[in-house]
């Protein structure tokens, strides 16, 4: 799960980098994809998480 945030977070510094050097549309369209998937595996790493909690929760844990 860390890893998957850890990974969710580099793709978004790389999306985000300056692209001054690309003259291409499809510079701006990969950025975006990247970026899309980034959210989507922070997302379901917190989602993960929270599910892991409230299993925990659930079998009595702390």
């Amino acid at each position: 799960m860390s890893e998957a945030l850890r990974l969710s977070a580099e793709l978004l510094e790389l999306a985000d980098e300056q692209r001054d050097e690309c003259l291409h549309d499809s510079c701006m369209l990969l950025d975006g994809v990247v970026r899309d998937c980034a959210w989507k595996v922070r997302q379901a790493a917190l989602q993960w998480r929270l599910d892991l909690e409230e299993r925990i929760d659930a079998e009595g844990g702390n």
